[in-house]
């Protein structure tokens, strides 16, 4: 009799022990964590590098994420492109505050588009290929349209200016 309990006793915690295991591996596992948007992004176009990283200032909140135009793709001797004002688009605040939603793995805030001033709504988040999928919407997402960023791991030099090989080398 006591060989049986013991046997059911074991059969009944076998079940739990796995799924205390399973648990902790996917725990563990890059995949089951929200990565992080924060970083150095190539846009879909591959003409600029987008820095993602928190705000600053107390008006933002510690939490906020926003994206600067870090570099920019151009040709020997082209000038820097101007924004809409008429400022250089190097610094170009492209990503307003962006607060994480429940969760933490969806951002949503502002994107400017520098060449008209056109403000649109944002949601960001990294998807499970590792690229940056920004989604730009006026009014609700279905009416809008997703870019695909790559991660850029290059040196960006403090002029903004870039050149094909720089792209190349520092895309993944």
């Amino acid at each position: 009799m006591r060989r049986i309990l013991r046997s059911r006793s074991r059969l009944c915690c076998l079940p739990v022990a796995s799924l205390a295991i399973f648990a902790g591996i996917a725990a563990a596992s890059p995949a089951a964590q929200a990565a992080s948007p924060v970083g150095d992004w190539l846009t879909g176009e591959g003409g600029a590098v987008v820095k993602i990283a928190r705000c600053g200032g107390a008006a933002h909140g510690s939490a906020a994420l926003c994206g600067h135009i870090v570099g920019i793709v151009l040709d020997h001797g082209s000038p820097m492109p101007k924004d809409w004002q008429g400022r250089s688009q190097c610094g170009f605040e492209l990503i307003r505050p962006s607060a994480a939603r429940p969760g933490g793995k969806i951002w949503r805030g502002r994107i400017i588009n520098p060449h008209n001033g056109a403000r649109y709504h944002a949601e960001f988040h990294v998807d499970h290929a590792g690229s940056l999928a920004l989604r730009g919407y006026v009014g609700l997402p279905i009416f809008g349209e997703t870019r695909h960023w790559l991660p850029f791991h290059g040196t960006v030099p403090a002029s903004c200016r870039l050149d094909r090989s720089a792209i190349a080398s520092g895309a993944r």
